[in-house]
C-alpha cells in the first residue's frame, strides 16, 4: 500500500470505486425524486412519456441545475465540510491536499467543477452529447489513473492538487 504526504496510506483504488459507485446510486435516487417533482408536477398530462416533446426546454435544464446542485452539495460541500462524500466517509477514507492537509473550498470546488460543472450548460442537442461523451471520458480516464498512477490520483484530484487517503 503506497503513502501520500504525511505518512497517510493511500486509499485503495477498489473501495475509492465502490465508494464513488454507492455514492452516485444515492445520488440517482435523490435526482429522480427531483427529477420526477419537477417534471411530473407540471400541467401537461403527458408525464414522462412526452419529456422531451412536451416537456419545456426550461423545464429540462430546471431538472439539470437541481442535479447539479444536489451533486455539489454531496461533492464539494461534503468534501469540504466533512473531508469526503458520505461513502468514502462510511468506507474509512479522506480527501486531502498533496501535503497532507485538509482540502480549502477552492480544492472542493474544483473535484466537483471537473466532472459536475459540465451539467450547467444548457442542454442543446448536439452539445448534449459531446458532453456526455466528455464526462465519461473523464471518468475512464480516472479510473486508469486510479488503478495506475502512483498516488492514485484520478484527473479531478490532480485538477485540484488532492489525493483520497485512508484514515483506518
Amino acid at each position: 500500500m503506497g503513502a501520500a504526504a504525511g505518512g497517510l496510506p493511500l486509499a485503495s483504488p477498489g473501495m475509492r470505486v465502490l465508494a464513488r459507485f454507492l455514492d452516485a446510486l444515492i445520488l440517482a435516487l435523490v435526482f429522480g425524486s427531483i427529477f420526477a417533482a419537477v417534471i411530473l408536477s407540471g400541467d401537461d398530462d403527458a408525464g414522462l412519456a412526452g419529456f422531451g416533446t412536451d416537456a419545456s426546454l426550461g423545464r429540462a435544464y430546471l431538472v439539470a441545475l437541481l442535479g447539479a446542485a444536489v451533486g455539489f452539495v454531496w461533492d464539494a460541500v461534503c468534501t469540504k465540510m466533512f473531508g469526503g462524500t458520505p461513502m468514502k466517509l462510511a468506507f474509512g477514507m479522506k480527501v486531502v491536499q498533496q501535503n497532507g492537509a485538509d482540502v480549502e473550498w477552492d480544492h472542493a470546488i474544483k473535484r466537483w467543477a471537473l466532472p459536475g460543472a459540465l451539467a450547467l450548460i444548457p442542454p442543446i442537442v448536439g452539445l448534449s452529447v459531446l458532453l456526455s461523451v466528455a464526462q465519461l471520458a473523464i471518468v475512464i480516464v480516472s479510473l486508469v489513473f486510479i488503478f495506475s498512477k502512483p498516488l492514485r490520483t484520478a484527473l479531478w484530484d490532480q485538477f485540484a492538487d488532492t489525493m483520497v487517503v485512508t484514515t483506518r
